[in-house]
């Protein structure tokens, strides 16, 4: 990416007790598909042409997705909040994005 294109970020934070065991399942399951990225306590996933870095604590999972543009921002936060809330439905879990 070069200095004059802009990144494009949106974040969520997810209350779930279990957030490293949804952090573990979106990255195997999505890791077929797309390259995991470990560093540290962060989980990044590259998919759809943009990422979603995962971290969480003992009460949050925190979602942060960027990608170049629009529309590749929606698919990102499309295809992991799809996942997350059927991985996690007995939560109840919601995903809601927000920009920034």
């Amino acid at each position: 990416m070069n200095t004059h294109e802009k990144t494009l970020q949106s974040h969520a934070d997810v209350l779930t007790a279990r957030g490293e065991r949804w952090r573990k399942q979106l990255a195997s399951h999505l890791g077929r598909k797309c390259e995991v990225v470990q560093d540290g306590d962060t989980t990044t996933l590259v998919i759809a042409g943009g990422a979603c870095a995962m971290t969480c604590d003992a009460t949050t999972l925190r979602l942060a997705a960027t990608a170049p543009d629009e529309d590749t921002l929606a698919q990102v936060q499309h295809v992991i909040g799809v996942h997350l809330e059927r991985f996690a439905a007995d939560e109840g879990l919601r995903v809601a994005w927000q920009r920034g």
